[in-house]
């Protein structure tokens, strides 16, 4: 796998779209905090950015990296390797140089303009979705043998999760705010892993307020420290499913 791993990850460091990810970034952390006249507010919008872009990119560049890849996958398929290893090696080696472009383009000035915890927490949930929609965007390439098909399902999984969930869950609370539906929020919020990641950001800079009955709600549960690490939890669960069916659906795939 460590081989499989080095040879993706420098062709990946070749690769012009991982170099304009980490200056995108770099381009949007740097106009925001120079606009915004406080460094609080300059984060709140990098956030909101963040937690929609990281996704996307992850998900999108992992499909069409793989399908890219494909020839090469199939001849390292017919070769006596595991299967686990090859996909595992370009997983790995994908996730890695998105985290790294990431950390790089708006860790290093988040730290600049604003250190602590709040940014500390920004940069984790980025490179926690980073891992859940790498992981999603494989599964999707595996599944799927047309590229223009696979990059659309990805897109929509990617759209659902940002606004059509978000929707969802809004109604479902304001409808049956009359019922004690409390114990129910905060797994329905766990369902979608750019919730989590924009709930654990909000309470750290104790903005919960600005999310109204639901704020309260994940202020009760997720403000302390063992919320934050049930978030986690619950994020590196959907890092290990997905994975998981990706790997079961690689080790059986015809080529």
């Amino acid at each position: 796998m460590l081989k499989v791993y080095k040879y993706t990850l420098i062709d990946l460091a070749r690769n012009k779209f991982v170099g304009g990810w980490l200056l995108l970034l770099l381009a949007i952390t740097l106009g925001l905090f120079q606009l915004e006249d406080q460094p609080v507010k300059a984060m709140l919008s990098l956030s909101q950015v963040l937690l929609a872009l990281v996704p996307l990119v992850a998900s999108v560049f992992s499909i069409v990296y793989l399908y890219d890849a494909m020839e090469f996958t199939e001849l390292l398929a017919v070769q006596p390797l595991h299967r686990s290893k090859i996909l595992g090696g370009q997983v790995l080696a994908l996730a890695t140089a998105l985290v790294l472009g990431a950390l790089a383009g708006a860790g290093i000035p988040l730290m600049l303009f604003h250190p602590g915890g709040a940014s500390l927490t920004l940069l984790l949930a980025c490179i926690m979705l980073t891992l859940v929609f790498t992981a999603i965007g494989a599964l999707i390439a595996i599944r799927n043998r047309e590229k223009a098909r696979g990059v659309g399902l990805g897109l929509v999984v990617w759209f659902l999760f940002v606004l059509v969930y978000d929707a969802i869950l809004l109604w479902v609370m304001f409808a049956f705010s009359d019922y004690p539906i409390e114990p129910l929020i905060v797994p329905l919020a766990a369902l979608d892993p750019i919730d989590l990641g924009r709930i654990m950001v909000l309470l750290k800079v104790d903005l919960a307020a600005m999310m109204g009955y639901s704020g309260a709600v994940y202020e009760k549960f997720f403000g302390s420290a063992r919320g934050i690490l049930l978030a986690l939890a619950a994020l590196m669960a959907w890092v290990a499913v997905p994975a998981a069916l990706g790997f079961r659906a690689f080790s059986r795939k015809d080529f």
